[in-house]
């Protein structure tokens, strides 16, 4: 069974993905917060394998969450879910360690989608946009970060 934790600070909003997760297939969301740092404490005590993160949420930020859970629990898959469309958002949760972008204003299908992507290992962002090029654009930034570590 897949653990999925969700963050996201409109209590309405977990319980609609807490409903649409749970009859969608074989996972299970084993707890639920609307603050970034209560989240970061749930991942660390139930290292899930979905984290599902609003993108602006009190405590920490979706981002700031993302890569902290990707340290203390490396093989949690975070999924930042936005009402933000700005390929600049997208490339920066990535870079922060997001496997899924997915927008607010996307369909059940899609979110489901994201989840299926990430617990094979692979990135998704909503509307199609192009996985390779946003693969290639995280590398380079990796590349010039260890280039120039001071950067």
């Amino acid at each position: 069974m897949t653990k999925i934790i969700l963050a996201d600070d409109h209590q309405v909003v977990r319980q609609a993905l807490r409903l649409l997760l749970e009859t969608a297939g074989d996972w299970s969301v084993i707890a639920e917060t609307g603050d970034g740092q209560a989240a970061l404490r749930l991942v660390e005590q139930h290292k899930p394998d979905i984290l599902i993160a609003d993108m602006l949420m009190p405590g920490l930020s979706g981002l700031e969450l993302a890569r902290a859970a990707k340290r203390i629990s490396p093989a949690t898959r975070t999924i930042i879910l936005s009402m933000y469309d700005a390929e600049s958002y997208v490339v920066e949760s990535m870079q922060a360690g997001a496997a899924g972008y997915v927008l607010k204003k996307s369909s059940a299908q899609e979110l489901l989608a994201a989840i299926r992507h990430a617990l094979a290992g692979n990135l998704y962002r909503s509307r199609g946009g192009s996985q390779s090029l946003m693969q290639a654009y995280i590398e380079r930034a990796h590349a010039a970060r260890v280039e120039d570590p001071d950067a």
